[in-house]
């Protein structure tokens, strides 16, 4: 059999309930000359057997089973099995429209981009559309692939750092030898994007088809999973990769930023959900970042005045800070009550 145009990878771990119906949008797509591998990554609940259930549905079903590695590992394991020309990839509880890769495919074909993206939204356990939670950009058309990291250090969408809104040449992994990073659990899907994107275009499509699956208890539904610090880490490495490049300064900056934002943000949730102190000594070993960038933050020209003070007193004390802004958070509401 000749090799097909498009690999597409789902990885398959705990989401026994859910990948019949991930499994079936995939083979509904329009464009049917395409692989799907379920890499399936040691999960304890029966999603082994159902994959090969399902395999025995489709002649472009194939099954591979792995010890439990992480969501990283499982990729990585589908990329190097992969015969395609394109590759994408497809979370094992989410659901996709049917013209979804067709769609991307011909954007490919007609800008002669080496990937292509789209909007997404957020679906619940019933499949229901979760309101208010897309997966958007400012602006569509082709443009240079690593402008999609800047649009989220400026607005915080994540259009661009992700894996699965898009088609990727898979020539850009194979020839570049890029592997996700099997130490993360949280943004293994983006770690390595800033390589790939590195001097390629994207064509960049409004139309929303892919659906991303929220789950109670899932580990990006949770709170504040302490795994989320692996963002830290990946933004930092962006931040440094972005450092060694003089003709990114405008990039670099916008990382600082956004590295700060994160912080700040990360450890409120974390005190909103009560693990705060549980995660503190994984905080603080990521806090000699942020020291670090301190000067650069006060002369930054993306951050307002109270915000570099801000700045400056969680860097003396995030503890009394965090704990001084939920005081006059509390009294601004009662006020205004």
């Amino acid at each position: 059999m000749p090799n097909p145009t498009i690999s597409i990878i789902t990885s398959v771990y705990n989401a026994k309930d859910y990948l019949p119906r991930t499994v079936a949008s995939i083979l509904a797509q329009t464009f049917t000359d395409f692989e799907l591998l379920l890499v399936e990554d040691g999960s304890p609940n029966g999603c082994g057997e159902l994959c090969d259930e399902l395999a025995k549905t489709d002649p472009r079903i194939r099954v591979f089973h792995k010890p439990n590695g992480g969501p990283a590992s499982a990729s990585n394991m589908g990329l190097d099995n992969a015969r395609g020309d394109y590759v994408g990839f497809v979370d094992s509880d989410d659901l996709i429209e049917p013209t979804m890769y067709e769609t991307l495919l011909n954007a490919i074909r007609d800008s002669g981009a080496a990937i292509a993206a789209c909007a997404g939204d957020a679906i619940d356990e019933q499949d229901a559309l979760i309101p208010g939670q897309t997966v958007a950009l400012r602006q569509y058309g082709k443009i240079d692939a690593m402008a999609l990291i800047l649009e989220t250090f400026q607005t915080g969408s994540f259009y661009g750092p992700l894996s699965w809104n898009k088609l990727f040449d898979i020539r850009l992994f194979r020839e570049r030898k890029i592997h996700y990073d099997e130490t993360l659990l949280f943004g293994d899907d983006a770690s390595v994007l800033h390589l790939v994107f590195e001097g390629q275009q994207a064509i960049c499509l409004p139309d929303t088809l892919y659906h991303y699956r929220t789950r109670r208890g899932s580990i990006t539904a949770a709170a504040f999973p302490p795994r989320k610090l692996d963002d830290l880490r990946m933004y930092w490495d962006w931040l440094q990769y972005f450092a060694a490049q003089p003709q990114r300064q405008d990039y670099y900056r916008w990382a600082q930023v956004w590295y700060w934002r994160t912080f700040y943000q990360f450890w409120v949730l974390a005190g909103e959900a009560g693990n705060q102190k549980e995660l503190k000594e994984g905080f603080f070993a990521h806090k000699k970042h942020l020291d670090s960038l301190l000067p650069d933050l006060l002369r930054s020209g993306q951050l307002s005045a109270g915000e570099k003070l801000r700045a400056v007193l969680f860097c003396i004390s995030p503890t009394l800070t965090y704990g001084a802004a939920r005081c006059w958070g509390r009294l601004c509401e009662h006020r205004k009550g």
